[in-house]
């Protein structure tokens, strides 16, 4: 039974290769796909350490400890052991089911820019609030007006009865550790003219962006533009379910509580997935991305899915952009930014990249007459 048991552990780690990897991994926002092979490296190493170690040392000292005619103590003792262990892991559980289940991407502390819970989207932006945080060594100041849209100052109003680009998206678009004046719709505005409103939401999935856009979009008279940022590194966001989300057929879902939670805390630092959740995730990105133009050209606003992408792109990058939307048969514009262009201690774009992608945003808008009076940066 050790024997077999041991034999399996070796086996589960020597199948756990690159291939493997590839079919349950994503590309992660933290660590590069080498940093995450490597991780995946050691975790293979100690479980076939743990299955030799059943095999060459338990194993034996269990069969000598029968011949001995000790086999009771040794059962009596083998069942102590995984009663304690059970005891303390079921406790474990029931410590985790008494506090408050928090998604992947959920905050709860007061760190800028503030965060609201929001039953339909999971979280939003605290209204009409100014708050400032260090990062990359200098002091950043975040304002938002009464829908929560980022602008440079508290109390600043957007005219809805302008035409718009509207900037919806993420942290990247948000324009975490940036001060107003470098974020992309800031640059934009200045570049074009074309007033900009920044509806993103740090750490939002695909499907909290388009359900953002079918909440704020009606409120402006003459939407311009509709800028939808795609990040491959961040599709496995896309793939939660622990916050109120989209499934591939668009139907609104509630948050997904799990049955084990102490399963579920083992799994987030992995971020190990299915390949019918993955191909499940795919298929709503793809859908949610599909809807926001369709939503957009619906109003007579030009769309553009967007992706930023640092270079050199990883070849699993590259994979996932391809898949999702090359795949999709979804129009994207790529904007390749050079690696060091990053906030300084941080892996977001800084006011370099922001203006790059800002430029190339106005350039394609030029082009495509979608934007009155747009001209390239």
């Amino acid at each position: 039974m050790l024997g077999a048991a041991g034999a399996l552990l070796v086996l589960l780690a020597a199948a756990a290769g690159r291939a493997w990897a590839e079919r349950h991994f994503l590309p992660a926002w933290a660590w590069s796909w080498d940093v995450q092979l490597r991780i995946l490296l050691v975790l293979r190493i100690l479980l076939a350490l743990l299955g030799l170690v059943l095999v060459l040392l338990v194993r034996p000292r269990v069969a000598r400890g029968i011949e001995k005619g000790r086999g009771r103590e040794i059962l009596v003792g083998s069942l102590s052991a995984l009663l304690a262990v059970a005891a303390a892991l079921g406790a474990t559980e029931g410590v985790l089911r008494s506090r408050t289940w928090r998604s992947v991407q959920e905050r709860s502390d007061n760190a800028e820019p503030r965060r609201i819970r929001d039953p339909i989207l999971g979280w939003a932006f605290l209204p009409n609030h100014e708050g400032s945080v260090r990062l990359g060594g200098r002091i950043v100041r975040y304002a938002s007006e009464a829908h929560g849209y980022r602008v440079a100052a508290s109390g600043q109003r957007i005219d809805f009865s302008r035409p718009t680009a509207i900037f919806a998206g993420e942290s990247i678009v948000f324009g975490y550790g940036l001060e107003w004046s470098e974020t992309i719709p800031a640059q934009f505005e200045k570049m074009t003219g074309v007033q900009a409103a920044d509806i993103a939401v740090n750490a939002y999935a695909t499907d909290q962006v388009l359900l953002r856009l079918r909440r704020e979009l009606p409120r402006f008279t003459h939407p311009a533009a509709v800028i939808i940022p795609f990040v491959p590194i961040l599709l496995d966001r896309n793939l939660d379910r622990d916050r109120p989300h989209l499934d591939p057929a668009l139907r609104w879902r509630p948050a997904e509580r799990p049955p084990l939670r102490l399963v579920e805390l083992a799994r987030r630092p992995l971020r190990y997935r299915s390949a019918q959740s993955i191909s499940d995730g795919v298929a709503m990105t793809q859908a949610a991305l599909r809807a926001a133009i369709a939503l957009a050209r619906s109003r007579g606003a030009e769309p553009v899915i967007l992706v930023p992408q640092f270079e050199p792109e990883e070849p699993r990058e590259t994979a996932v952009r391809r898949m999702v939307l090359d795949a999709g048969h979804i129009p994207y514009l790529l904007v390749k930014i050079p690696n060091a262009w990053r906030v300084p201690g941080d892996h977001h774009p800084d006011a370099r990249a922001a203006r790059a992608i800002a430029a190339a945003v106005a350039r394609v808008l030029a082009e495509r007459r979608g934007v009155p009076h747009a001209i390239p940066g």
